[in-house]
């Protein structure tokens, strides 16, 4: 099993295919197994590094409190750990707000960017309706299966949950695999709650790939436009149909923008 220190802990990771380096870090709760819509399509083209993020899955939980600035410190140390100079970085949902603070904090290290489904933070984002949140929080703090199975609408569009059946089931059976617990579910809520970089967007260096789905009720679309407004070098990608799990529910127009992105670069 790859493992690096990191620290005083260790993170999982996985590098799939050849070519310039594309570092990529998942979201709330999921892990690197969950990649699997990109991983055939990008490590065609990149060199793909996933890892699970600190307390997740394979990845051991260090202790203490989780913040952003903190697991961001962690893919800058994979970074360093790997040798990694200067890869591109995407980030989906919590895994774009720690994009966001390693881009912000170090721009000397990131090439390209590509933030899909998150937010600024601060009192700029628009936060989800009430009833979406508490939903998404029940999974959190239960942490079960059938909390998770519960919180399904807040992570896919109408359209996926009434016609493709089997696109929830694969991403329930990936979930399901190395399910993370209520308490490291908590430690990361806590860390995105906290989450505030938007007066320091600007700071960003980087061309970036704005990402969102038209139909994410967990992260509302407009929070991208947020994003995409206040980095200097950004452009906004909407996807139709999309809800919060665009990349696994619109795998091939994702992919195919995420390409043509990095190819303007390298």
């Amino acid at each position: 099993m790859p493992e690096i220190n990191i620290g005083k802990s260790s993170l999982y990771y996985e590098i799939h295919g050849e070519g310039s380096p594309l570092v990529m870090i998942r979201g709330l709760g999921s892990n690197a197994d969950h990649w699997y819509s990109q991983l055939p399509a990008l490590s065609e083209k990149y060199r793909v590094i996933t890892f699970d993020n600190r307390g997740i899955a394979r990845s051991p939980d260090p202790g203490g409190e989780f913040s952003v600035p903190a697991m961001a410190g962690d893919t800058l140390g994979l970074l360093d750990a790997l040798e990694l100079e200067r890869p591109h970085v995407m980030g989906l949902s919590m895994g774009g707000m720690i994009a966001q603070e390693l881009a912000i904090e170090r721009p000397d290290r990131v090439n390209g960017l590509i933030l899909a489904c998150t937010h600024p933070g601060g009192h700029r984002q628009i936060r989800p309706a009430s009833k979406v949140e508490e939903l998404f929080k029940r999974m959190v703090y239960v942490g079960s299966p059938q909390s998770k199975i519960d919180a399904a609408p807040t992570l896919f569009g109408p359209e996926t949950l009434a016609h493709s059946p089997e696109t929830v089931r694969k991403y329930a059976e990936v979930s399901l695999k190395h399910p993370a617990g209520p308490e490291i579910l908590t430690k990361q809520w806590i860390a995105v709650q906290a989450h505030d970089a938007c007066d320091r967007l600007p700071k960003i260096k980087a061309p970036v790939l704005v990402l969102t789905g038209d139909v994410d009720v967990l992260i509302p679309p407009g929070n991208s436009k947020i994003l995409a407004e206040r980095i200097p070098d950004a452009r906004l990608s909407v996807i139709p149909g999309g809800g919060h799990q665009i990349l696994v529910e619109q795998a091939k127009a994702c992919n195919e923008a995420i390409l043509d992105f990095l190819a303007g670069i390298d």
